[in-house]
């Protein structure tokens, strides 16, 4: 690896010079050519006969050759150096602004890559008064580390890159002019790590470290991504994969070696995915061989590869080798369209008809001991839509004719399918439940972004809007199908989805009024199926923090909107921006006293931690809402509502924050009483906040007439949500 000091101090000059006098030289060969030409074959034609001449003019005419050859080298070596300058110059371009970065954040970068926090603040009063800041500071340092490793990993495959395509003689002789040299670093790179893939036997740890270095290099480059999977191939893709991932029997591979080999499995999804998309904006069409090696990787599917032949059980198919990687990165939307439908008529064929992929994906395949990837390729799939939103969203609102019949994709996946249980068949021991995929792929086709896309808000399209009350009447007409387990894996998603859509919540529930609008297309969600849908959804500790950070920053700006307006009465205004808010606080603090005391599928100290960890919400919301009001996805720092992230998230803590460790010590009338007055303080909170950043003038007096007035809204909502909640559940 190119170490920080070399690259730091590297001094670039010489190369931009060679490349330079390299750039210079076909001229020189072309301008000796023509004085050779002139001065000794134009010389001796007509003056010079017989065999000897004969003989001299062939050698002549063969000189003539290597001068153009040695132009034609000069040209190539002078775009070769020139690529390189280029790579070196932006890495090192790159390592400067990084460690000026460091320094200015107070961060000590060491020669062999360590970063040591030497902020001050640390060993001072702050950081004890700052609980907060511990964990911003490991979020920045890991963040500095992160990039520095990647500067130098592009350095290094750079590097290494430049000196064997300097060291080539693809002629096989070196007395004669190299005509085949090449002018890119990514086709050495594309050549070097094709040549690894295509490698006979299994590779070595420094074969896969290369190998590692060049994909993640590379692996958003399309160029490179390109030639490397046209140069591999689909099929043999899988199958090296799979040997990789598959070592013989006895093979006992150390933490680094998994580790190794966990990163590979990211790179080289990535680097697939980005070849799959190279020629999405190409001239004339789709490239034929981009086209060749995603139909293979189609067709390999229905095969199954042993990476051992001489040992049983076997490997994997190659539906569960493409889903494995396809789990990450970018790829291409049509691509994804076929091998969703591939995926379906496989398991549709197999056993019973879709109802028992346990049995149709599992043994005799096996992950072997690595326990990379996941024996369910409907996992891996969900996952790739997930990271794909224009393609789970087409995916999920269209469907496939299979052996004559019609299948709707989204009601197979939630309603239709068995999903098989277990870490094995997931690939996630912290998530042993393929409705878990599921629902990272139901957030990408409703968000616009990808599923652990933390970015700046999507506006909704209508058919982002229409799947969102599809699922929505979905659910909310059959509440089992994201009840009890495995099916309640879907919640946090479902949750997520909600305060995604909360303009759509809450304006559905003040209909009437017509003052809240949606981000976007509005979803025209139908209180008959939002209710229980919410309610549902809400006994899931993450999506109960995620819809009531979403409704609370909901409220927050329209309250703002109403106060920075001129209404003929700002009270009933405020009242009526309240309300669907209270109402919301309402459903959810009765579904989480049912997760609690009578589903039993958490507990208050899963409630508070997710509180602790899942605050995103706030500011998310915030940017939904100023969406909606304004027109556009503003960020929130210097908009009307930059003052309501904290106190929002303060309000959420406060409001969920519970001790309720035995039900006996927790009346009724006690946790409906600190539900609904957090409903109340936290509105009229907000109301307060928002008068005061609208410079609107108001007395004390008439504030406090306001505030109330907009407390008792949010209790009356809160009442009013609660009620419904308890009287569908039959309490």
């Amino acid at each position: 690896m190119v170490s920080i000091p070399y690259l730091d101090k590297a001094d670039l000059g010489p190369l931009a010079d060679a490349a330079a006098s390299w750039k210079a030289l076909p001229a020189k060969y072309d301008a000796l050519q023509r004085e050779f030409e002139q001065r000794v074959v134009n010389h001796l034609k007509g003056h010079w006969e017989g065999d000897a001449a004969q003989a001299a003019f062939v050698t002549m005419g063969k000189a003539r050759t290597e001068y153009e050859n040695a132009a034609t080298e000069a040209e190539r070596i002078a775009k070769l150096l020139l690529d390189a300058h280029g790579e070196f110059a932006a890495s090192q371009k790159q390592l400067h602004a990084l460690l000026d970065e460091a320094r200015n954040d107070h961060y000590k970068v060491y020669d062999d890559g360590r970063v040591e926090d030497v902020d001050p603040r640390q060993d001072s009063p702050t950081a004890s008064a700052s609980p907060g800041l511990a964990e911003e500071r490991k979020k920045k340092l890991d963040s500095i580390v992160s990039r520095l490793t990647r500067v130098l990993e592009l350095a290094t495959a750079a590097d290494e890159a430049a000196s064997s395509a300097l060291e080539r003689d693809a002629n096989g002789d070196s007395q004669s002019f190299n005509t085949s040299v090449y002018t890119t670093l990514d086709s050495v790179e594309a050549d070097q790590a094709a040549a690894l893939m295509n490698k006979k036997g299994r590779l070595s740890d420094a074969e896969i470290t290369k190998l590692n270095l060049l994909l993640s290099a590379n692996k958003n480059d399309p160029e490179f991504s390109r030639d490397f999977a046209v140069k591999t191939g689909g099929e043999n893709m899988l199958s090296k994969y799979n040997e990789l991932m598959s070592p013989p029997a006895g093979t006992t591979l150390s933490k680094a070696q998994l580790a190794q080999l966990k990163e590979l499995k990211a790179n080289l999804g990535t680097t697939i995915g980005t070849a799959t998309t190279s020629d999405d904006h190409r001239k004339g069409g789709p490239d034929p061989e981009i086209t060749k090696f995603q139909n293979d990787l189609l067709k390999a599917g229905q095969r199954d590869f042993n990476a051992n032949p001489t040992e049983s059980p076997y490997g994997l198919s190659g539906y569960q080798l493409t889903s494995s990687l396809m789990s990450e990165g970018k790829w291409d939307k049509d691509f994804l369209q076929d091998y969703g439908d591939a995926l379906i008529t496989a398991e549709k064929n197999g056993a019973n008809a879709g109802q028992n992929p346990d049995a149709y994906w599992g043994y005799p395949r096996t992950l072997g001991t690595t326990n990379i990837g996941a024996l369910d390729p409907m996992a891996g799939y969900m996952d790739a839509l997930g990271h794909n939103p224009e393609a789970s969203t087409e995916f999920l609102t269209s469907d496939a004719t299979i052996n004559g019949e019609k299948v709707d994709h989204l009601d197979y996946l939630l309603k239709d399918r068995h999903w098989p249980e277990g870490p094995g068949y997931t690939g996630d021991d912290k998530n042993p439940s393929g409705y878990n995929n599921l629902g990272h792929a139901l957030e990408s086709a409703t968000s616009g972004r990808s599923f652990d896309d933390d970015g700046a808000p999507v506006k909704h399209t209508p058919e982002r809007a229409a799947l969102m009350k599809e699922v929505v009447d979905t659910i909310g007409s059959d509440p089992g199908l994201a009840s009890d387990s495995p099916r309640d894996a879907l919640r946090d998603s479902l949750g997520n989805m909600t305060a995604e859509y909360m303009a759509d919540v809450q304006g559905a529930i003040a209909n009437e009024q017509g003052t809240i609008k949606p981000f976007g297309a509005d979803a025209n969600l139908d209180m008959g199926t939002l209710e229980p849908f919410m309610a549902t959804v809400g006994r899931d500790p993450d999506a109960y923090v995620a819809i009531t950070e979403a409704s609370q920053a909901n409220t927050a700006i329209w309250m703002q909107q109403v106060a920075d307006g001129n209404p003929s009465d700002l009270n009933a205004a405020m009242e009526n921006v309240t309300y669907p808010g209270g109402v919301v606080a309402g459903i959810l603090s009765d579904s989480r006293d049912q997760a609690i005391f009578e589903e039993h599928s958490a507990s208050d100290k899963d409630f508070n931690d997710a509180v602790a960890t899942g605050d995103k919400w706030a500011g998310r919301g915030l940017g939904m809402a100023v969406g909606a009001a304004t027109g556009t996805a503003a960020p929130i720092v210097g908009t009307v509502a930059g003052w309501a992230v904290e106190d929002i998230q303060a309000m959420v803590v406060e409001q969920v924050q519970q001790d309720t460790t035995d039900e006996a010590k927790r009346e009724a009338a006690t946790k409906y009483a600190e539900g609904w007055n957090a409903a109340g303080e936290s509105s009229a909170s907000s109301v307060r906040e928002a008068i005061a950043h609208s410079g609107r003038q108001m007395s004390r007096e008439d504030l406090d007439v306001l505030a109330g007035s907009v407390e008792q809204a949010a209790k009356s909502g809160h009442t009013a949500g609660t009620a419904w909640n308890s009287s569908v559940n039959g309490r």
